[in-house]
Parts: C-alpha cells; sequence; structure tokens
C-alpha cells in the first residue's frame, strides 16, 4: 500500500509572475519534499525555476533566495554529481556568510552540504578537515544537541572510516550513538545508522566479534522500526554476513 504520505503529482512551477515570499516558501517545502521521495531531477529543475523567481521577487542575495540555491545543490549532490555541488557550494558560502552571517542556519547547512558532496566527490581527507570545523561552528552557533550538528558529526565519523582510519571513525559513532539516542531517540533512523557506523567500522578495524554481536539486535531493531525488507535492513545483513564470512 503507499503511504498517505505519498506525492501523486510533481509540484507545478510557480505562475504568477510576483508571488509573495509565503508562496515561493511553500513551493521550496513542496519541491523538497517530491525530491526527497521521488525524484530528484525534477527537484533541481524546479528549483532552478523557483530561484529565478525568488532572485527577481525578492532579490539575488535574500535568505529565502540563498536557501532556494543552497536546495538547488544539495539535489544537484543527490543526483550523481557531487563535485559540481560542491563547486557551486563552494560559490554561495562566501555570499551567504557576508549577507547572512557565519552563524545563520542556511549558511552552516551550506558548509556542512559543502564538505559532504567534497567527500563525496572522491575527497574524503579534505571533508574531514571540512566537517571537523563545521561541527564546532555548528556546536558554538546552534548548540551541541541540535540535529545539524548531530549530522555534521555523522558524516565527519563516516569520511573518517572511509579515508582508512576505522578505528578513530568507531570512535565517533560510539559516542554519537549515546548523544543520538538520548536527544532523538533510540528508534530514530539517525540513531540507528549512528549504530550501524559503529558496528561496520569495529568490524573493519578488526574486531568482527563485537561488530557480529552488535549486528545481532542492530538487524532486530532495523527491522522492528524500518521493516524487514527495508533497504537500510539488507544493508546491515549484508555486513553480518560479511563479517561472518572475514572471521573465517
Amino acid at each position: 500500500m503507499d503511504s498517505p504520505f505519498r506525492i501523486v503529482r510533481p509540484p507545478r512551477p510557480l505562475e504568477e509572475p510576483y508571488p509573495s515570499r509565503s508562496r515561493i516558501n511553500e513551493q521550496v517545502g513542496a519541491v523538497w519534499e517530491w525530491g526527497m521521495r521521488e525524484d530528484p531531477a525534477t527537484a533541481i529543475r524546479l528549483y532552478h525555476q523557483l530561484g529565478e523567481v525568488a532572485s527577481r521577487v525578492l532579490g539575488s542575495t535574500d535568505r529565502d533566495t540563498l536557501n532556494i540555491r543552497r536546495a538547488y545543490t544539495h539535489f544537484v549532490g543527490l543526483d550523481g554529481d557531487p563535485r559540481r555541488a560542491a563547486q557551486l557550494l563552494a560559490g554561495l558560502i562566501p555570499v551567504a556568510a557576508q549577507e547572512l552571517g557565519p552563524g545563520d542556519w542556511v549558511t552552516l547547512d551550506m558548509r556542512l552540504c559543502h564538505a559532504r558532496f567534497t567527500g563525496e566527490g572522491g575527497e574524503a581527507p579534505r571533508a574531514i578537515a571540512l566537517f571537523t570545523q563545521v561541527v564546532a561552528d555548528m556546536t558554538r552557533a546552534l548548540g551541541a544537541e541540535a540535529e545539524s550538528t548531530l549530522t555534521a558529526r555523522s558524516y565527519l565519523a563516516r569520511f573518517t572510516g572511509e579515508a582508512g582510519d576505522p578505528l578513530r571513525a568507531a570512535a565517533l559513532y560510539a559516542a554519537l550513538v549515546g548523544d543520538s539516542t538520548r536527544i532523538l531517540g533510540p528508534d530514530c533512523l539517525e540513531s540507528l545508522v549512528a549504530r550501524a557506523g559503529h558496528a561496520v567500522n569495529r568490524g573493519l578495524a578488526g574486531y568482527r566479534g563485537e561488530a557480529l554481536g552488535l549486528y545481532d539486535q542492530l538487524i532486530a531493531d532495523f527491522a522492528r522500526v524500518l521493516g524487514p525488507d527495508h533497504a537500510e535492513t539488507r544493508q546491515t545483513q549484508v555486513w553480518r554476513r560479511y563479517f561472518r564470512g572475514a572471521g573465517g
């Protein structure tokens, strides 16, 4: 059965020549949901059009216009071009920092996305350096318990592992598991993903028996929360089979 929250049709571009700020932001939310659930390529096209409208109506450096540009580049990266997304964000970040301030959420999220797509574009060591600073700045500006700060910490742990330091990555994930579980709850996807990151990196660091013990409960929790056929559940099963085989 389809989810009751499934969007049946993609959002249509704004047709009013000078829509209000509220109408523009309403469209921003609709396009984001469509892109995340259905079709990133359509979101790219619609955000490009919406950015042109917002620039004309609100101004090219207005906060909402810059937020649309951020969303546009986010989907460019999700749709398979992380290097271009990182390049676009590198140009947007100085503008946002000057117009909105370095501690504004839009500026900080641009930096988070820039670091992410830098890593996904093949530059994990550089992503680690960027995320180390982003985590510090988000903690100072938004607080240690802000969801964006936790997200940045998760990416820092991920790219630390991808750069070849699974033991350090496991330690970062272990700290994140405790904080995410306390702040977001044990059944939140972010908490489950942090546990998965901790397990896989402990296994890759040579602690296969420990990883297998972690996966027994992790798979049960993924199946309970997301369902046995969810992609994340299946991925944890793949890793458990891998460590069983690697362990002889």
